[in-house]
């Protein structure tokens, strides 16, 4: 990472070394910091399977200067892959949840290693820093310092603005970085119709991230007590809040770091003409992969008592048949658990957010108003009857068996 960098800072040339030398430290710095939070998480089994993608790809493409280049893998749920211009790249855990074979995976590889060949790292910091010099932003800057009403509207209107204007520069690198990227990819043995699967794949997760149903009332419906429908009912805003009369509120469509993934997959379809037809194999590993990320989330979001999460993502997992029934019983009765736990200590606040009333999350959101709505009475009756459900399945399983008594001694008094 050092040797990139400072081989970037001379190149940048001499007029904004300082700032440039600036940016990169503070890029070091952060990243330093991610690695101190346990941001990024290392895992032989994934990393063993990334390289072995990886390889296939230097390998067609010798041109690629990868050696100093360094893959870390992010514990968010988000699906993406980023290259931050100075040989460090991070693929998201999130992201294997969306692809579905190696080939998806290669070519999201290639998109991100043609950001890096195509230095739009480094574009974009000396756009930044030129813009902050520029005369026309100084002048701006004074504008609205001596504006004496509606400071902030104005500073919000010119920051859209302002960001509009370089996400179009983004939209172009993104379509450049599919090009290139696909010239890369078409030299593996990859299969080719892969490019335009993995952006469906991803333009897929933009309308089911976090609104795949997850069946909440069928897994918390029990014959001795039954699942109420008040449980999810969303509390009354104090005032009637609107988006449209939110006048700091960003157009959401134009602040999008991404061309739209229709346009994107039309332009390659156009690329790579009758071979968008061949037809693209799961891979078993990446499935084992999958599994094993998946979990990992799960449990990060257990250690941070990110409570929502957790309980959502790991029903969304049993409802696909992708964690046993034992591992569902398992987190589940612990997640009760922990929510009766920190709402006994007044700590759930704490970790498990109010629900914003302009979120699309509402799959999520129903989680999260459900955890919200349920008391302790609520939660002692639920986890009672949860760990009766599946005790003669779960008998053998310690952690499900603490819980278990857990809810037992409760409902005894």
């Amino acid at each position: 990472m050092d040797k990139i960098s400072e081989e970037k800072i001379v190149k940048l040339g001499t007029k904004y070394r300082k700032e440039v030398k600036e940016i990169m430290d503070q890029n070091k710095m952060r990243f330093v910091k991610r690695i101190d939070d346990s941001t990024y998480v290392f895992d032989r089994s994934i990393n063993n399977y990334l390289n072995r993608v990886l390889q296939k790809i230097y390998a067609s493409n010798p041109d690629v200067d990868h050696k100093n280049f360094y893959f870390f893998f992010q514990i968010t749920p988000l699906p993406n892959a980023v290259s931050y211009g100075n040989g460090i790249f991070t693929v998201n855990l999130g992201l294997f949840n969306y692809i579905n074979s190696d080939d998806e995976l290669a070519y999201i590889l290639c998109h991100e290693l043609s950001h890096y060949q195509l230095n739009h790292f480094d574009n974009s910091v000396l756009r930044n820093i030129e813009f902050s010099n520029a005369k026309q932003t100084k002048q701006k800057i004074r504008e609205v310092k001596r504006t004496e009403y509606g400071k902030r509207k104005i500073y919000s209107q010119w920051v859209e603005e302002t960001t509009y204007n370089f996400l179009k520069h983004s939209r172009a690198h993104e379509v450049q970085a599919d090009s290139l990227g696909l010239v890369m990819f078409k030299k593996t043995d990859y299969k080719i119709a892969a490019s335009i699967s993995s952006l469906k794949q991803l333009k897929l997760s933009d309308s089911i991230f976090f609104n795949e149903d997850s069946k909440i009332k069928q897994h918390f419906n029990f014959e001795n007590y039954p699942f109420k429908d008040a449980w999810l009912v969303k509390d009354e805003t104090l005032f009637n809040i609107k988006k449209s009369v939110n006048d700091f509120e960003f157009n959401q469509d134009s602040l999008k770091t991404h061309p739209e993934m229709s346009a994107r997959i039309d332009f390659l379809k156009k690329m790579i003409g009758d071979a968008q037809n061949q037809f693209v194999h799961a891979s078993p590993e990446l499935d084992q992969i999958k599994h094993l990320t998946s979990l990992m989330l799960i449990q990060n979001a257990i250690d941070t008592k990110s409570i929502d999460f957790a309980l959502y993502q790991t029903m969304i997992l049993y409802n696909r048949g992708e964690i046993t029934q034992k591992t569902f019983c398992t987190i589940t009765a612990r997640l009760l658990q922990m929510v009766y736990e920190l709402k006994t200590n007044h700590q759930f606040g704490k970790y498990v957010g109010l629900i914003s009333p302009f979120s699309d999350e509402r799959s999520f959101n129903q989680v999260r108003q459900f955890l919200h709505n349920i008391e302790l009475k609520n939660i002692k009756k639920i986890g009672f009857n949860f760990c009766s459900k599946y005790e003669s399945i779960m008998e053998d399983d310690p952690n499900f068996k603490q819980s278990a008594i857990f809810f037992n001694q409760l409902n005894q008094n």
